[in-house]
């Protein structure tokens, strides 16, 4: 099965590296090929394991020949499955797929609400594919898509990122709070306003209130990134903030936590199948998140971590604060979490999951 698997660009993004991940993990008998229309750090990750990478980059904001040379990566390699991962492959590539009569399969769900941007070309895209999926079931239902043509593939975590001799005594470990009392909280993701680092600023002013050590490791870049050092200030300068600046792997910062973070502003985001979540629960953290989109299908509120209302800096506070009185309850929570990971979203699953929708879309 030849199988070409397309993408709007390659930055440092979750629907990047799970695109990656099953380029990488698909089966030996499968030719597969990436074709983007833009770089990041993603081009040179999959180029070092061998796949083939075509980067048809745009030179200004309407540039025909990225299309044109998309088209020719279709026609020269005759696919039997295209896997778009984003609106704009998508609809670039429809034309040579219906002229080839080849399966199109539309990825571009990857969040648990539409997003209002350019909307109506992402469901022109998504009526044209053979087949939409998405990475939770919260994200067919908010996108309305039928069920004839929906499939959920959830997202797949990597466990050659942890050491190979790695076990859950070694994630325990991790859990204590260090010699001087530290109690530390992480939080991974874009620093844009859809990511609610914000409230998880303000969290941390109230724990800071309790005179207790507490320590927040926000990581992430994004255009709010200055704006969010400057909010925090204070709290940098007392050691309670820290904003580390990640390359493409983050599970460092992770290990150094014994609660992972994620709030979501509904505002502008719903989670999909959120990687950072599923990065806290392999490192054995429970897990505090915003409810919305798809978080309650990873975390099991009350086993694996506890889901809280969104914006609410008080309860976030709340659930960090019991975490820390409760280590025993931590670390149970920690250990269901990492249990859930194996089980229900292993990279395994994710590949076999992809590979019977091509082998579904080839035989209809």
């Amino acid at each position: 099965m030849k199988v070409l698997l397309l993408a709007d660009s390659l930055p440092n993004g979750g629907a990047e590296r799970q695109l990656a991940l099953l380029a990488i993990g698909l089966p030996a008998e499968c030719q597969r090929r990436v074709c983007a229309l833009g770089g990041g750090p993603f081009e040179a990750y999959l180029r070092a394991r061998g796949i083939a990478v075509d980067v048809h980059a745009r030179r200004f904001r309407l540039d025909p020949l990225p299309a044109a040379a998309l088209w020719r990566s279709i026609m020269a390699l005759q696919p039997d499955v295209v896997h778009s991962w984003g609106w704009m492959s998508t609809l670039v590539a429809e034309p040579a797929c219906r002229l080839l009569r080849v399966p199109l399969i539309d990825g571009t769900i990857r969040s648990g609400a539409p997003q209002p941007e350019y909307l109506w070309l992402k469901r022109i895209g998504m009526a044209c594919a053979t087949n939409v999926v998405a990475n939770t079931r919260a994200g067919v239902q908010a996108w309305g898509v039928d069920p004839a043509r929906a499939r959920v593939v959830y997202n797949g975590f990597d466990w050659s990122r942890l050491e190979a001799d790695r076990t859950v005594a070694d994630t325990d470990s991790a859990q204590g709070a260090d010699p001087a009392g530290t109690f530390s909280a992480v939080m991974i993701g874009r620093m844009v306003p859809a990511k609610d680092f914000h409230v998880v600023v303000a969290a941390a002013r109230l724990l800071q209130r309790e005179q207790r050590p507490y320590r927040f490791l926000l990581v992430g870049h994004g255009p709010q990134r200055d704006e969010l050092i400057a909010e925090a200030g204070s709290l940098v300068a007392d050691g309670v903030v820290t904003f580390p600046a990640p390359g493409i792997e983050v599970l460092d910062y992770v290990r150094q936590a014994q609660v992972g973070v994620l709030m979501t502003d509904p505002r502008w985001h719903q989670e999909g199948c959120s990687n950072a979540i599923m990065e806290y629960m392999a490192c054995g953290l429970p897990v505090v998140c915003s409810d919305g989109g798809g978080n309650r299908e990873v975390v099991v509120d009350g086993e694996t971590g506890f889901v809280i209302a969104p914006t609410d800096p008080q309860a976030l506070a709340q659930r960090i604060a019991y975490l820390r009185d409760h280590e025993a309850e931590r670390r149970a929570m920690g250990a269901a979490g990492r249990q859930r990971i194996v089980e229900a979203f292993s990279l395994q699953r994710m590949v076999d999951g992809f590979v019977g929708i091509y082998k579904e879309a080839l035989s209809a």
